[in-house]
């Protein structure tokens, strides 16, 4: 039995962000809401698909990944990802991650005129980080309109 669990320590890595051999990839984003009030006050649902790829000849596990959306320099909404195993250099699908509430953020004059241009061209610049792993720069996620995606989403490698 001792030598069992050796064997399955030797394949199987827990893996940390000085160590890392994972690439990430949004491959596809929508927003259905990104209403922000007189009050500052930022109301959302956002989902994302991300995709995550292992470039290890070991099999590596992960405990947990914090989603973090921001908007213009604000921090708007969190994440705990669910854990997942993912075999040796191997690309596998992460359970979809939604963002949905609310919250307060402080826009300068200027990040507004850009909300308001984004409003009407129908898509948002976010920023995603997957802690402790990635930076997901410059997605720029379409609107939901009457059921439909205007524009559409460009898969974004993360950094």
């Amino acid at each position: 039995m001792g030598s069992l669990l050796i064997v399955f320590m030797l394949l199987v890595e827990n893996f940390s962000s000085s160590d890392i051999d994972l690439e990430f990839n949004i491959t596809d984003a929508s927003i259905k809401q990104f209403t922000l009030t007189s009050d500052n006050t930022l109301y959302y649902n956002l989902k994302l698909n991300v995709k995550a790829r292992n470039l290890k000849e070991k099999i590596l596990y992960s405990e947990m990944i914090t989603a973090i959306s921001s908007y213009k320099d604000n921090e708007f909404a969190v994440v705990v990802m669910a854990p997942f195993v993912i075999a040796p250099k191997n690309t596998i699908m992460l359970k979809q991650v939604v963002f949905e509430g609310n919250s307060l953020i402080k826009l300068k004059p200027q990040q507004v005129v850009e909300y308001n241009n984004e409003t009407q061209l129908g898509f948002y610049n976010v920023n995603l980080r997957l802690e402790p792993y990635a930076h997901c720069l410059g997605l720029r996620v379409p609107m939901i309109s009457n059921g439909k995606l205007e524009p559409t989403f460009n898969v974004t490698k993360c950094a």
